[in-house]
């Protein structure tokens, strides 16, 4: 396995032409009709330091009101800490935590449930902490608990006498103080094992080893149960992971293993965060796979991560007969005031956040425009 690190056209970095959708008018999806119900997700987000939260998805929520169910990961626990900037919660990851207030951005977006099983929800009180700001502000979660059994409980909504399903797990796991047990609060963790193995001409120093991962099998055998169980109870299964390398476009191997294996478990859609930027969509017995949506609202202070990291995808799962019928994505972008806005894929910005996908999408999923959106083709 090698991390491809792709050097962007300089417009992408750029984007001198703004097009993008600041109106009161939710965003024209074809797929969307009276005869469909709507599913929204986003990748990673976080909330900080906002003087006023509610304003976090200002652009979107035009949008989220037409929509029926939206799930998120929630990168940043709502444990309170430090207001320096110069300090951090996490020592070994100089992070800091959000403040229980910033919330709001949650309720006021009406987010339906969000994912907390990832790497910067730690240590298991902090993530505690987070779950009791969650349950004041009424905002459902999946992949964290008081114990194991807990972290592994998915959320089940019910609308419109349609059933959806959302579990998350977390590949990015500290060793201790992090991943749930029988007796310890934390998060719902997929483990998985790293090999190096010598390269294949041993005759020439300094090549970089061939990284090996793998999905424990104990671990694995929790996750398929966990899906399989959850199946039998909902009529749309979502399943999310924080899983990858930061700042690579290309995923890992035991990332399309784990999203194999939950499909064949009974997964609808699998969706992945933690890489910062766009991977591939990959379709597995006609089901989608995406390995990373970027990021979405996000906050992050530490060496203005926020401004380096701006790209992101909106899901957008349409659903009839209790069935999928159209998945598609819309391209998003953080300006320089940090608000999260959709784009059209036809032109200006837009375009070029499409075009970077594709070029990151090699042996992925077709991607076609239709309309104001990415339709991913082959959906069963």
């Amino acid at each position: 396995m090698k991390y491809v690190f792709k050097l962007l056209p300089f417009s992408v970095i750029m984007m001198p032409l703004i097009i993008f959708s600041q109106s009161n008018k939710p965003w024209n999806f074809k797929s969307k009709s009276k005869n469909t119900q709507s599913i929204i997700l986003l990748g990673d987000n976080n909330i900080q330091h906002r003087e006023n939260p509610s304003e976090a998805y200002k652009y979107l929520i035009p949008t989220f009101k037409e929509t029926d169910f939206i799930f998120v990961n929630l990168e940043g626990p709502f444990a309170g800490g430090t207001s320096d900037t110069t300090k951090t919660d996490i020592p070994h990851k100089n992070w800091r935590y959000s403040n229980p207030d910033q919330v709001e951005a949650l309720s006021a977006a009406g987010i339906d449930a969000v994912g907390v099983a990832n790497n910067v929800t730690y240590p298991y009180q902090a993530l505690m902490k987070s779950l009791g700001v969650l349950d004041k502000a009424g905002i459902k979660y999946a992949g964290g608990g008081k114990n194991i059994k807990e972290a592994h409980q998915p959320v089940i909504i019910e609308k419109k006498g349609l059933k959806v399903g959302f579990m998350q797990y977390a590949a990015t796991v500290f060793p201790t103080n992090h991943a749930a047990t029988e007796n310890q609060p934390g998060i719902a963790q997929i483990k998985v094992h790293t090999a190096y193995q010598p390269p294949k001409n041993v005759d020439k120093p300094g090549q970089p080893p061939i990284v090996i991962t793998w999905m424990d099998e104990n671990s694995k055998a929790l996750m398929v149960n966990d899906i399989k169980e959850l199946r039998k109870k909902v009529d749309v299964v979502i399943v999310s992971y924080h899983w990858g390398v930061s700042d690579t476009y290309e995923p890992v191997s035991y990332q399309s293993d784990i999203g194999k294996a939950v499909i064949d478990a009974g997964a609808d859609v699998v969706f992945g965060h933690g890489p910062h930027r766009y991977q591939k969509v990959e379709l597995h017995q006609g089901k989608p796979i995406f390995h990373s949506l970027g990021q979405a609202a996000f906050d992050d202070l530490r060496s203005n991560r926020s401004s380096r990291y701006r790209e992101g995808l909106m899901v957008h799962i349409s659903v009839e007969d209790k069935k999928l019928k159209e998945v598609s994505l819309v391209p998003t972008w953080r300006e320089d005031d940090n608000f999260l806005r959709l784009y059209d894929p036809n032109q200006g910005k837009g375009k070029e956040l499409f075009e970077y996908l594709q070029s990151v999408n090699e042996s992925g999923a077709p991607l076609i425009v239709e309309g104001q959106e990415i339709k991913v083709e082959g959906i069963k």
